[in-house]
């Protein structure tokens, strides 16, 4: 509002002794009740509050705003850079740079359903950077569900020259090695692997003394949850992470390398506020 048109507006209200509260005072005209100035009456709120009306006539204008100096500016955008730092987000993406520092393996599965029998049907593992260090196709012992078929596309026909479990157990173990692994919903994939080592009579304990950690978690955390579970697909995060798919989704490859792109995006939000920070204190 221009100074001229604030001080008209005080004008005809002053001229027509009119009453305000606090909150209209500030917004419209810039003004507050001079000190020791009473209340022409008061009021009760709706929520069963009391609020008070001034006589405008008995107020006086506000401080102009002076605008912040540059000292000013610049500690209010260090403030800006350290709230987000401490955001969710940003710890979020604190957590997603410290995992990346370990060189952490990526692993995701394509399985024959859901259940407590269900078993791995694929096994992909990847670097950060997303090349291959592990691929395999597994001959399951349980046939594979009709709704697992669906999302995945793999049948029967898959299997005629595919290892089993006992195959392929010792070539994954010495993959990962000593090395962390991230898992777009860790609990899920862990728990299919173990059952495919039960279901050929291996008690497989060292996927037991595995590190592990969960990208769903991380994602749900920096992106938001979009489900009533609290939880994010992979698809999901992947959009607001603005990514695109390498090959097709939901084969075991393409799914670890998604989230080694999707926890890789989280992380650089963390590295751009340390760069900014840096800035700023330079």
């Amino acid at each position: 509002m221009k100074n001229d048109e604030l001080a008209t507006r005080r004008a005809e209200a002053i001229a027509g002794d009119r009453c305000f509260t606090k909150g209209r005072l500030r917004d419209e005209f810039r003004m507050k009740p001079a000190p020791g100035a009473e209340p022409v009456k008061w009021y009760k709120s709706a929520y069963g509050g009391k609020y008070a009306v001034y006589r405008i006539a008995d107020c006086v204008p506000m401080r102009e705003k002076r605008p912040p100096t540059e000292k000013q500016q610049q500690a209010g955008l260090r403030l800006s850079v350290l709230s987000r730092l401490n955001s969710t987000s940003g710890r979020m993406a604190r957590r997603a740079h410290d995992w990346l520092s370990l060189a952490p393996l990526f692993l995701d599965t394509e399985t024959t359903g859901l259940g407590n029998t269900a078993e791995a049907l694929e096994i992909g593992l990847t670097d950060a950077a997303g090349r291959v260090i592990f691929e395999t196709r597994l001959k399951p012992t349980v046939a594979i569900e009709a709704q697992a078929a669906a999302v995945h596309g793999i049948d029967e026909t898959a299997f005629s020259s595919a290892p089993s479990w006992p195959d392929v157990t010792l070539q994954l173990r010495h993959a990962i090695g000593a090395r962390p692994v991230i898992i777009f919903n860790a609990p899920f994939d862990t728990r299919i692997l173990k059952q495919t080592a039960a279901a050929h009579g291996d008690p497989a304990d060292w996927l037991g003394e595995l590190t592990v950690y969960c990208a769903m978690e991380l994602a749900a955390g920096y992106f938001g949850a979009t489900n009533r579970y609290g939880t994010i697909s992979l698809a999901s995060a992947a959009s607001q992470a603005a990514l695109t798919w390498e090959g097709e989704a939901h084969s075991a490859i393409a799914d670890a390398r998604m989230t080694a792109g999707v926890v890789n995006a989280i992380a650089a939000y963390h590295l751009a506020l340390l760069q900014e920070q840096e800035r700023l204190q330079a």
